[in-house]
C-alpha cells in the first residue's frame, strides 16, 4: 500500500510537470496511471488530485465535456469525504468550463458557490479567482454594473494580498467594461495602469496587449473626431 501510494504521488508530480509545459499526452497517460492506483487503493484524496489534473489537461485542450466530467467525479468524491477545499477547487474547474462553452446560466450558481467556500475556508485568492470568474459571465451578458463592482472587489482583494499579477488583470478586466460601456477615457487610463503593472513584473505580452488595446481606443476618437 505504502508503496502504491508513493508512486501514484510520483505519477501525480511527473503529470504535474508535463502539464505545465503544455506537453498534454504525457501529462494525460500519467495522471490516468495514478487515478488507476488510487482507485485500486481506496486513496479518495489521490483520486480527486488525478482526476482535477486530468480535467485541466482536457480544458486547456478544448474538450470541454471531458473535463466537465472529471471535475464532476472530482466535485462528488470531495463531497463524500468533507474536503472543501479541494471541491472548491472542482467547482471553480467546472465553472470555467461552463464559462468558455457560454453556458452562463450554469456558471453563475457554480462561482458564487466557490466564493463562498472559499470565504468561509479563508481562502481570499481562490475567493477573487471566483469572483473575477463570475464577473466575467456578468460582462458576456452585457451586465456591467455587476461586472464592474465584481471586478472591483476583486482587485481590492488583489490589493490586500499583494497579488501583482492578479491587480494588473483586474485593472484590464475594469477597462474591458469600460470599453464595452463606451467610456473611452476610463478604458484608456485603466488600460494604461494595467499595462504599466505588467511591464513591472515581466508580462511584456500582457504589457503590449493592454497597450495596444489603449492605443486602439484613441485611434477611434481620432478617426470620430475627424468625421
Amino acid at each position: 500500500m505504502g508503496d502504491s501510494a508513493g508512486r501514484a504521488h510520483a505519477l501525480e508530480r511527473l503529470a504535474d510537470v508535463h502539464y505545465l509545459r503544455d506537453e498534454y499526452n504525457e501529462a494525460l497517460s500519467f495522471y490516468s496511471e495514478a487515478l488507476e492506483i488510487c482507485t485500486k487503493t481506496g486513496s479518495q484524496k489521490g483520486r480527486v488530485r488525478a482526476l482535477n489534473g486530468l480535467a485541466m489537461v482536457h480544458q486547456d485542450q478544448e474538450e470541454y465535456s471531458k473535463a466537465a466530467t472529471f471535475y464532476s467525479e472530482a466535485v462528488q468524491i470531495c463531497t463524500d469525504i468533507g474536503d472543501r477545499t479541494e471541491r472548491a477547487f472542482a467547482l471553480h474547474g467546472l465553472a470555467e468550463v461552463y464559462r468558455l462553452q457560454a453556458e452562463y446560466s450554469k456558471a453563475v450558481p457554480v462561482y458564487s458557490e466557490v466564493a463562498e467556500i472559499n470565504a468561509d475556508i479563508g481562502n481570499r485568492g481562490g475567493r477573487a479567482d471566483a469572483l473575477w470568474g463570475l464577473a466575467e459571465v456578468h460582462r458576456k451578458r452585457n451586465k456591467y454594473t455587476e461586472a464592474g463592482a465584481l471586478f472591483s472587489e476583486t482587485l481590492q482583494i488583489r490589493t490586500e494580498v499583494g497579488d501583482r499579477y492578479g491587480i494588473a488583470c483586474a485593472l484590464e478586466s475594469l477597462a474591458d467594461v469600460h470599453r464595452d460601456q463606451g467610456h473611452h477615457s476610463d478604458a484608456i487610463r485603466l488600460y494604461e495602469e494595467a499595462a504599466e503593472k505588467f511591464e513591472q513584473i515581466g508580462h511584456t505580452r500582457a504589457a503590449a496587449k493592454a497597450s495596444t488595446d489603449a492605443a486602439s481606443i484613441r485611434r477611434k476618437l481620432e478617426l470620430l473626431s475627424a468625421e
